[in-house]
């Protein structure tokens, strides 16, 4: 028994598990958070739009 006995299974299994396990699991999770962005940046652009009214109102726009 020498090392090359112990190292190839673990490297196949490690292949294996970023095969079956990683890859499929970053699509769905990009696209999570790709979303989570644009939900809070239309969140944020529709704060910034209520706050620039309310200084318009209050003459405090720089």
């Amino acid at each position: 028994m020498n090392t090359q006995d112990i190292i190839t299974p673990l490297g196949k299994f490690i292949e294996w598990s970023f095969e079956t396990i990683l890859v499929p699991m970053a699509d769905p999770l990009n696209l999570g958070v790709v979303l989570l962005c644009v939900v809070g940046g239309v969140y944020w652009l529709y704060l910034q739009k209520k706050y620039t009214k309310q200084a318009e109102e209050d003459g405090t726009i720089v």
